[in-house]
């Protein structure tokens, strides 16, 4: 396995995500998610399926516009698993009130490699504000 080649695979999935959440696209989103997905998000219960967290980003996406940056600081790849720790400045506005909100937080998102093909297993973020 060539590392840089897999560390490249990692950086094209993180540049997905940031494109789907800032257009809302929803199939792009769940294309890369795996079916034991699980998320953990600040005052929010534990996401335990691919399902779940497509309900939870339909939720998301219906009510924001979101506007999202991830700046990764360290890939780290052992065997069919890679962890990624990255920093992401947020703002969302609210389509109903037009409100906006702005954060910075920290996250580590956990792939795994099924065949040929790395998908999210773990999404784990917090806020820094």
């Amino acid at each position: 396995m060539n590392m840089q080649d897999e560390k490249e695979k990692i950086d094209t999935l993180r540049l997905i995500v940031q494109e789907a959440e800032n257009t809302g696209n929803l199939p792009m989103m769940t294309a890369i998610l795996a079916d034991d997905l699980t998320v953990i998000a600040p005052g929010a219960p534990v996401i335990n399926t691919k399902a779940g967290g497509v309900d939870f980003l339909k939720s998301w996406f219906d009510a924001f516009k979101i506007e999202i940056r991830y700046v990764s600081q360290d890939i780290e790849i052992k065997g069919d698993l890679a962890y990624e720790w990255a920093i992401y400045h947020q703002t969302t506005t609210d389509k109903t009130t037009g409100e906006k909100a702005s954060e910075v937080g920290r996250m580590l998102w956990i792939y795994k490699k099924y065949g040929e093909q790395w998908l999210q297993h773990f999404i784990i973020w917090n806020t820094e504000n």
